[in-house]
């Protein structure tokens, strides 16, 4: 080879280097992590009330995937998120929310092992983690533990005569409809709602109002590392509050109502009445319809107030991020910790084993997607959150209970390939596979549903012999071995042995037969 030839190839070669050098390397996905409190499937993209007006979370489903049958691994706020956060289900870490939080906190850092919560996951390979609102039950973090870099603290400045000061203000100013019928509050007053006029709202805004906010300005930042940025919105958690305009959106007459049979209960084993009385003196239903002839109906029109406020709240981010350098390289991923009965099966709030407390919504993109627009219907879980979010992020792997839902994503017609196990308390549990719904309670008694048929769970079929294959192949796929609850060597009474054994007593009230 020439001498020339030689050195211009040399020259070339360094210059494609120093090229190479110059031109800026791709950086690793920012994450947009937002959580809803108490959003069931109530949005215009999941079908679940017609009326239900979600225009920000529906044009989500135009860049990316929801999951339509994705499910929670423990239907309560405190239980679910921390099984998120550390992907790992109750019956592994025994975290089931019969224990109090000293309990968790204590047993943290031997359940993980090796293992680190989400958050931490993505703060241990280079990303700045930010946080505001309730991302765990108590909000930004239930205890001491490097989760994150920046967190935004609650700032409420309610005006003089509020209510009263909650994470969930505010609150109606006289306590609401049930705090009136009984003179004063009782255990559960918290199902109640109002349409905020402004005097009643504080002076920066409503809670979730100023966490959108807080969130724009992140995203209007100059960020050196990627971001891990988590919005926890409140609404429409309890008490269902809001600006008096998303209640004027629905007038109470217009309002369609939840389909509850009058003989819905005659087939529900007596655990799972237990979960239905709820936390309300003569029991939540019976209180609901005691407290005034439109109250259930006023109840499921503030909470379809509610759902259109925080929807409004979160498209705020969304166009933020869209004006934003980052539009084009971060992933959003959108959940709810459980979903909410409002009066399905005669329950109230969640804390129940059936479609309307587990099933939630989820919704991924991710940049370079090679379809948008798509739905997924095959069961999926929270848990799978973490891994997948891991693997999008090119994160080292943790062995964990969730699966990496990346294929899924890419694929509407791809499948977990195992149902989708829901756990409330101890020895409680549902399955949600593709086309049923099987209910194990701990005294072995059963529930069998055919969501092809009885979508709404009406018909209980464990005891027709014709689907006993059904059953048996749900009962294999119950978990093997359950962690007793944290700080216990054994799994104790609780509140619902307690409301059987007062049934079996005396008798259930005629509202429950």
């Amino acid at each position: 080879m020439k001498t020339s030839t030689v050195l211009a190839l040399c020259i070339l070669t360094i210059s494609l280097g120093a090229a190479a050098q110059a031109t800026p390397q791709p950086r690793q996905p920012n994450v947009l992590f937002i959580a809803v409190d108490d959003l069931n499937d109530w949005i215009g993209a999941l079908d679940g009330h017609p009326q239900a007006i979600t225009p920000h979370l529906d044009k989500l489903s135009e860049r990316g995937t929801y999951f339509t049958n994705a499910h929670c691994s423990a239907p309560v706020c405190n239980t679910s998120r921390h099984s998120l956060f550390t992907g790992l289900h109750p019956t592994t870490t025994g975290w089931y929310g019969t224990t109090g939080m000293k309990n968790i906190e204590a047993s943290y850092q031997e359940v993980l092992g090796e293992r680190v919560p989400l958050p931490t996951h993505f703060r241990n390979n280079g990303y700045t983690t930010l946080a505001a609102g309730k991302i765990f039950h108590k909000g930004v973090q239930d205890f001491d533990y490097p989760y994150w870099d920046e967190t935004r603290p609650a700032k409420y400045n309610f005006r003089p005569g509020s209510f009263k000061t909650h994470h969930f203000a505010p609150f109606p100013q006289d306590g609401g409809a049930i705090v009136r019928k009984h003179g004063g509050p009782v255990k559960g007053d918290t199902l109640s709602w109002a349409a905020l006029e402004d005097h009643e709202i504080p002076q920066d805004g409503m809670p979730d109002e100023q966490l959108a906010d807080w969130a724009v300005s992140q995203l209007q930042k100059e960020h050196r590392k990627p971001f891990f940025l988590a919005v926890g919105f409140l609404r429409p958690h309890v008490p269902f509050t809001a600006p008096k305009r998303y209640f004027e959106r629905y007038p109470l007459d217009s309002i369609q109502m939840p389909e509850v049979p009058e003989d819905d209960l005659k087939d529900i084993p007596l655990y799972g009445k237990a979960m239905i009385y709820g936390t309300l003196p003569e029991g939540d239903h019976k209180e609901v319809l005691d407290t005034s002839p439109t109250y259930w109906r006023e109840l499921v029109r503030a909470y379809l107030a509610s759902t259109t406020f925080v929807d409004e709240q979160i498209g705020k981010v969304i166009a933020a991020l869209d004006q934003s350098p980052y539009a084009d390289n971060t992933i959003i991923v959108l959940w709810s910790d459980h979903g909410q009965h409002l009066g399905e099966k005669k329950h109230w709030r969640k804390q129940a084993l059936w479609e309307e407390s587990t099933r939630v919504p989820l919704f991924f993109s991710y940049p370079g997607m090679p379809a948008t627009g798509q739905r997924n219907d095959s069961p999926v879980s929270l848990l799978d959150i973490y891994p997948t979010l891991s693997a999008l992020a090119g994160l080292p792997e943790q062995d964990l209970d969730g699966l990496n839902l990346k294929p899924l994503i890419d694929d509407p017609n791809a499948e977990r390939g195992r149902p989708v196990l829901t756990t409330r308390y101890t020895r409680n549990h549902s399955l949600r596979s593709q086309d049923w719904r099987y209910i194990r309670y701990r005294d072995g008694s059963e529930e069998l549903y055919d969501h092809r048929s009885d979508p709404q769970e009406f018909t209980n079929l464990a005891a027709n012999p014709e689907y006993l294959p059904i059953l048996e192949q749900h009962r294999a796929a119950l978990p093997r071995h359950e962690a007793f609850p944290a700080g216990k060597d054994s799994f104790p009474s609780d509140s619902y042995d307690k409301r059987v054994a007062s049934f079996k007593k005396d008798g259930l009230p005629a509202w429950l037969e």
